[in-house]
């Protein structure tokens, strides 16, 4: 397993992060345990909980988890009910959202804290005060963002808040970020992590002959993945698998390694065995750059 800096930072993180998406719905913490200890073994060191993630960090807070793995937590949004969520990066909002998920998963600090929503309407002063006072008492050792555009990064780091890395979704399903947000983290020197690694699981390539009935499209995340099963799509996996089958590897090995070929700073995948964890971290396939390029041009 390769590491690279989080941006200008003194953080090494792994090239696979280990996403906790489904932590706390299909994933127990006897599952999450076994995910850990696979993890950590291949010399994963990024664990992320999702957005409104207190299912997932309790599932956490049971697990026996290495010092070496760092957990990066998200704040920003509240999900009081299933049908009303609520926005915003006002000051007790963040210091409650923080005290909460270390409450949960039974630590002294979050390794990353990530702001996962851009707000607005309050003034930028308030949440840059929030994060001093959090990195001052070492509750919180690095600040990243999520959903944020080049130019609400660019406002974020005006207003002081010292980012070490952007979360966006990025795969070779999904390039929005090459068109900003990827050019403004390369100008400030912040790490580009990506989520949704592997086009949601569509560049594993598990739908080719149908819907696995344990998988993400057959439950109640079907509106999640869909989007990605168009014709656009479509054509986009056949050159995938062309290109898996010219090197004698799989389709998650090439989405693997085109992210790295892009310089991201670590892919965040989401499995639910250890044997779909094993097969992603073991892929250290390095793309020659006429691959590269054909890819790059088909996505």
């Amino acid at each position: 397993m390769n590491s690279n800096r989080l941006g200008t930072t003194g953080l090494d993180v792994s090239d696979v992060g280990l996403g906790t998406f489904e932590w706390g719905h299909r994933v127990d913490g006897r599952d999450a345990q076994r995910l850990v200890d696979a993890y950590a073994e291949a010399g994963g060191n990024l664990l992320e909980l999702p957005s409104s993630g207190l299912h997932a960090a309790e599932v956490l807070g049971q697990v026996d988890l290495p010092d070496a793995v760092s957990v990066m937590g998200r704040v920003g949004v509240s999900l009081s009910e299933s049908s009303h969520i609520e926005l915003g990066l006002g000051r007790a909002r963040i210091l409650d959202q923080v005290a909460e998920l270390l409450r949960a998963i039974g630590r002294e600090h979050l390794d990353v804290l990530v702001l996962d929503v851009f707000d607005a309407e309050v003034d930028r002063s308030e949440t840059a005060s929030a994060i001093d006072t959090l990195l001052t008492l070492g509750t919180v050792r690095y600040v990243g963002v999520s959903h944020h555009t080049g130019w609400q990064l660019a406002e974020m780091r005006g207003a002081g808040i010292p980012i070490a890395c952007a979360i966006s979704e990025y795969s070779l399903l999904n390039r929005d970020a090459d068109a900003e947000l990827g050019p403004a983290c390369d100008y400030a020197g912040i790490g580009l992590i990506a989520g949704a690694g592997l086009g949601r699981g569509v560049l594993a390539d598990k739908y080719q002959r149908g819907t696995p009935q344990d998988s993400r499209l057959a439950g109640e995340l079907s509106d999640y993945v869909s989007p990605y099963l168009d014709d656009r799509a479509s054509r986009v996996l056949a050159g995938v698998r062309r290109a898996a089958a010219a090197l004698g590897v799989s389709t998650t090995d090439i989405a693997l390694a085109f992210n790295r070929e892009r310089g991201i700073a670590s892919t965040l995948v989401s499995a639910r065995t250890p044997e779909q964890l094993g097969q992603i971290m073991s892929s250290d396939v390095t793309l020659e750059p006429e691959i590269a390029e054909v890819l790059e041009q088909i996505s």
